[in-house]
């Protein structure tokens, strides 16, 4: 097969991100193959069917490493969060620049530094805050190069923080830290506040010197600040925080603690904490397509993710020596993190005739992500068998967690009982912005954009090229019904330009 087969050959901007971003030195789709593979049968089969794909690092990286190249397997690293002391802050840095020059991206938090004004026993007598730092961590993400992308960065402190109000102006300056994306941890606490209109204090208390910096703010007029920021400028995000440490595998395991998250928010990770990515295409399992008689494979799901799964692990093993820090490697080596998600949601539905959103859509996506979860975690299990489970694998605080009570069957939570997990984290839904692009699909969970767009890029060719862009599943539907004018679409080709942003918070709620 080559890749003009694979892909298409009028599919002109997959194949530039396919020899551009994912070949190396000339190599035909063969070869490839076999070098991301790492001679897994299977997991070449689902690949060639379009049906799975592993994270863009994995596909550029694996096996480069023979060739004497400094590279990582993980899209995802979180650094430990700096400590409120200069020398901690600089190593920060430093840790951001050797993960960047092996590929891969980082998350950091914040929230211990000082914020503005607190005083400090040196020349400078107060400290110039948190927020001031951050640009110090941009320009370091700028720097390092990565082979026709740069660093990826994910700023983020906790709502409680005093230098909140400026953290979220920051952006507002097209100027300021312009190669990190900044995001709000916000907790209950500071919700029930804005729901209530009350005041919320922002406090913040200094180890060094005992000093306590307080400012009452009213919660619903700071979140108001947040959302308009983010509407006007797309940052900062939301982070849920309790919601992220309370709905997954150890939210009952009293040793683990999230440090942060990664560039794009989808991966809470510990302090030196990695992820291995990969994501099912849920779109090639609807058997009989924009018929009434269109299904879903689960039976073929089920199969791929338990394949999935197994080929995530052997990457993990394949790339423990290669992370850049001796803390990940050491992180890596005790809880194992995986991340399987999906991509081509949204033509799923189109070709099963739902409506992104809808009811019977959001009843399909819940089964889907239960056979999902379920099948993950016993395959995890399956291999925890064959190879023991994770180090810091503890049964009984595992199995009485809400997420694992709440999207496992009998047969599944049997099987942790009697051999634990070989990964502590499994899924993870990613943009697969890039992925998608080259397979012509939606992305992630994402609504179809538009039915035809203009897409352009710079990191492929050094300049801007533009791309006409027909979404495929739409151009596929409009032959095959001889349509000629879009208008005649059926109305279940819903896009993100006329979707009710109530039915994308369901769509991701169920998610």
């Amino acid at each position: 097969m080559t890749a003009e087969e694979w892909l298409g050959k009028d599919n002109q901007l997959g194949l530039d991100i396919w020899t551009r971003k994912y070949g190396t030195d000339g190599e035909d789709f063969e070869a490839w193959l076999g070098r991301i593979s790492g001679g897994n049968k299977e997991i070449e089969k689902y690949i060639r069917e379009k049906k799975f794909l592993f994270g863009g690092r994995i596909l550029s990286n694996r096996g480069l490493n023979r060739q004497g190249r400094k590279v990582t397997y993980s899209n995802c690293y979180v650094i430990a969060p700096p400590e409120d002391e200069i020398e901690s802050i600089f190593d920060c840095a430093k840790k951001l620049a050797r993960t960047y020059s092996y590929g891969g991206g980082c998350g950091v938090d914040i929230s211990k530094l000082s914020p503005r004004g607190a005083k400090i026993n040196n020349a400078a007598k107060e400290t110039s805050g948190a927020v001031s730092f951050m640009e110090l961590y941009s320009l370091v993400t700028g720097l390092i190069g990565q082979n026709g992308r740069r660093g990826a960065l994910m700023i983020s402190i906790d709502c409680s923080h005093p230098d909140v109000p400026e953290f979220i102006d920051l952006k507002t300056d097209l100027e300021k830290v312009t190669k990190a994306n900044i995001s709000i941890r916000i907790h209950r606490d500071f919700m029930e506040a804005v729901k209530k209109n009350q005041e919320y204090i922002l406090h913040f208390t200094r180890e060094a010197t005992g000093e306590v910096i307080e400012k009452q703010v009213n919660a619903r007029e700071l979140f108001r600040k947040i959302t308009d920021t983010n509407w006007d400028y797309a940052e900062p995000g939301a982070l849920f925080w309790d919601r992220i440490t309370q709905w997954n595998l150890l939210s009952n395991t009293k040793d683990f603690s999230y440090a942060g998250v990664n560039p794009c928010a989808e991966e809470p990770l510990p302090a030196g904490g990695s992820c291995l990515l990969g994501s099912i295409n849920l779109s090639e399992f609807v058997l009989d397509p924009f018929t009434g008689n269109a299904s879903f494979d689960f039976e073929g799901l089920k199969d791929c993710v338990r394949a999935s799964v197994r080929a995530l692990n052997e990457v993990l093993e394949e790339g423990m020596p290669l992370h850049p820090l001796p803390e990940q490697r050491e992180s890596v080596a005790q809880w194992r993190q995986i991340g399987l998600g999906i991509m081509g949601l949204a033509d799923a539905l189109i070709k099963l005739c739902l409506t992104y959103g809808d009811e019977d859509a959001v009843k399909m996506c819940d089964k889907i992500g239960f056979a999902m979860a379920d099948t993950a975690i016993a395959a995890s299990a399956q291999l925890a068998k064959e190879q023991g489970a994770f180090p810091k694998c503890c049964v009984d605080e595992i199995i009485q967690t809400p997420y694992f009570l709440a999207n496992t069957t009998e047969k599944t939570r049997e099987m942790v009982k009697k051999y634990g997990l070989r990964n502590s984290q499994l899924l993870t839904i990613a943009p697969t912005g890039t992925l998608s692009t080259m397979l012509g699909i939606s992305g992630g969970i994402e609504p179809v954009y538009a039915n035809f767009y203009e897409r352009k890029t710079e990191s492929l060719h050094g300049t801007d090229v533009y791309y006409k862009v027909y979404t495929k599943i739409v151009e596929n539907y409009m032959k095959q019904h001889q349509i000629k004018d879009d208008k005649e679409l059926p109305e279940y080709f819903v896009t993100a330009m006329t979707l009710d942003y109530h039915l994308r918070i369901d769509m991701q709620a169920v998610w």
